[in-house]
């Protein structure tokens, strides 16, 4: 970067030292040029002056101009007299060519009874001080364009040096500690902008990195579990002889804990696919109503077995969104309304078209967390987590479902929320791209 703005402040420079060296130069030729026509105009009307004041006296050209030279020539002319093509007078031995004069002189003529008085500057010695001049502009162009780099050089590289010293910051920073900060090499503002910016990054890869690796340990415990219990459930089997019925009794708990592990695996998958950007289902437009009665008929056994009370207040509701994830985010939402509801106690599902909104409330009583009034709701959506903080209770799962819905929420632009009303749970998720139909 350092060369590159040097290069392009040196060529800028540059072109400007071009372009103003050929304006002056443009300049003082016109300037000579401008003169040297004044000299021969006024040197002209002189000579004419003169012949008028001797046109009664029947003077040729030749006898007025020998007589009146001096004040005819001022300003270092030469003067030529010439009949035709014939020469017969001049006043320097250097004269031009008559009648082909050439690029080496400037010259004016005046007409006078049969003859020519020929007016002439020489314009080669103001050739060759204009190439002098010229040849100075340049000379003095490279020495402005070399210092010029040089100053560029040093203050592209003082500027920059802030930059070379964060670099080695980041370099010399230890990557076993993830927390790694960033120190502001200069007091710039821009400088200062840019620390905070990448400490601000840090932070976030720092928490990043902290979620992975409390997703690991717990996914690696969630999947050692059920191999462990299926493992030991198998050396329990073959310790000794069983019945067929015993076997079918073992065989139906290996059956239960392996799909256990089955649906841990899946929803594992699925949950990475989400987070990765890997599952982009195609977008269709849905009715939300439907989907929602759906995942309830799917649930019916669940509702009756706890006995829950469904209270529905559901309006039609177009959304333009990939059915897959809205079969998952809806199954997933009921499971754990269900889940978590108090036995014999009321679920109400709610869609409101008009603010694109929809709402789970169950009754059920969650304790909140040591020296917290209420409870932290917003640790519900990390993963394995569970309210009753047992991964063998009676609720059953694996703690991943609001953590899916947290992923397709992020996957579709949609916000998802809980909080606690009434004594009980509020789920709630707002699409950004629904309507209410219309009957």
């Amino acid at each position: 970067m350092r060369a590159r703005m040097t290069a392009l402040f040196a060529f800028f420079v540059a072109f400007l030292m071009l372009m103003g060296g050929a304006a002056v130069q443009h300049r003082e030729a016109r300037r000579a040029e401008n003169r040297t026509r004044e000299i021969l105009t006024v040197a002209r009307q002189r000579a004419r002056a003169e012949l008028f004041d001797v046109r009664e006296k029947h003077q040729s050209l030749l006898q007025v101009v020998l007589s009146a030279k001096d004040e005819i020539a001022a300003g270092g002319l030469i003067l030529m007299v010439v009949q035709g093509e014939k020469i017969l007078w001049q006043s320097r031995r250097r004269a031009p060519r008559w009648p082909k004069v050439g690029d080496g002189w400037r010259v004016q003529t005046l007409f006078w009874h049969g003859q020519t008085l020929v007016l002439a500057h020489e314009w080669e010695p103001i050739q060759d001080e204009l190439r002098e001049t010229a040849a100075s502009l340049w000379e003095l162009g490279v020495i402005v364009v070399f210092a010029t780099a040089f100053a560029a050089w040093f203050v592209v590289g003082k500027t920059l040096s802030p930059l070379g010293r964060l670099a080695a910051q980041a370099k010399n920073a230890s990557i076993e500690s993830l927390q790694v900060r960033l120190q502001t090499p200069s007091s710039d503002a821009e400088m200062r902008h840019l620390t905070a910016t990448l400490n601000d990054l840090l932070t976030r890869l720092e928490r990043e990195a902290k979620a992975r690796g409390r997703f690991y340990a717990a996914a690696s415990h969630e999947l050692r579990t059920p191999i462990q219990v299926l493992l030991g459930e198998i050396d329990v089997a073959k310790s000794r002889p069983r019945s067929i019925e015993q076997h079918e009794i073992v065989l139906n708990q290996l059956q239960s804990h392996s799909e256990r592990l089955a649906t841990l695996v899946q929803d594992l998958l699925q949950l990475n696919a989400l987070e990765m950007g890997q599952n982009q289902a195609p977008r269709e437009e849905i009715n939300l109503r439907f989907w929602v009665e759906r995942a309830i008929s799917q649930q019916s056994a669940a509702l009756e077995a706890r006995g829950l009370h469904l209270q529905s207040q559901m309006e039609d509701m177009a959304l333009t969104a990939p059915p897959q994830h809205v079969e998952v985010l809806l199954r997933n939402l009921l499971e754990n309304a269900v889940k978590y509801a108090a036995i014999n106690s009321t679920l109400q599902i709610e869609i409101e078209a008009a603010n694109g909104a929809l709402r789970f409330w169950n009754a059920g009583n969650i304790a909140p967390e040591p020296n917290r009034k209420e409870p932290n709701l917003n640790v519900w959506f990390e993963p394995f987590f569970r309210p009753d903080a047992s991964r063998n209770s009676q609720t059953g799962g694996n703690g991943l479902g609001l953590t899916i819905c947290s992923a397709i929420c992020r996957a579709n632009h949609w916000d998802i929320s809980l909080q606690t009303q009434n004594g009980g749970i509020l789920a709630e998720v707002r699409f950004n791209s629904s309507r209410a139909i219309l009957p």
